[in-house]
């Protein structure tokens, strides 16, 4: 088993997706193989998940897949995973991700991909995750979404400087890696504690 921590990797399992998400997916994948990095993923065999796999193994890296039981009855893993984790359920699983990795990168997905990311951020508010978390913004994917939160944060939902403690956002695949592996800010002030 890994016994160092790796970048978490949330994104479409779909099969339906542009070119370009691939091949951003795949060139994460491969930017952290190049590192030392072990990818951690939701080890599916299709869509953006088998890219980040695909790429991270075809540059001689690790990918670490982490599926509830279910998953793998059915065997929606990937192949060619270096490891793959069975967990009780999804709760379990994104728990282990969040536990194997030192910093996460959302890549383009769905309602699945927005969940973990969420949480991860909400997990930062609260101190219980302190390494970074990156939106990957490639081709505008999330520009609506970051409006949505700029507009959040205008109308004072978040704590004042939110955004810029909680996520940083790139737009490349590289960046993104870049911005994974980078020190986490330190969210230590009136912020957190309770003093607003």
């Amino acid at each position: 088993m890994t016994t160092h921590k790796g970048i978490a990797v949330y994104c479409a399992s779909s099969d339906r997706l542009a070119k370009a998400y691939y091949d951003c997916a795949r060139e994460v994948g491969r930017q952290l193989a190049l590192r030392g990095v072990p990818v951690i993923n939701g080890g599916g065999r299709m869509g953006l998940m088998a890219a980040t796999t695909e790429g991270a193994i075809e540059a001689g890296g690790t990918s670490i897949g982490v599926l509830p039981s279910f998953m793998l009855d059915r065997g929606w893993n990937h192949p060619a995973l270096t490891e793959t984790i069975r967990t009780a359920d999804m709760h379990e699983r994104k728990h282990t991700m969040a536990r194997l990795s030192r910093g996460a990168i959302a890549l383009p997905g769905g309602i699945g991909t927005f969940e973990e990311m969420f949480e991860i951020i909400t997990w930062r508010q609260l101190e219980l995750y302190t390494g970074p978390m990156v939106i990957c913004n490639v081709m505008g994917f999330y520009d609506k979404l970051l409006e949505f939160l700029a507009h959040v944060d205008e109308e004072h939902f978040m704590r004042p400087g939110a955004p810029a403690r909680l996520w940083r956002v790139a737009s490349s695949a590289e960046e993104a890696v870049d911005m994974a592996l980078a020190p986490a800010d330190i969210i230590t002030d009136d912020y957190t504690q309770g003093k607003f």
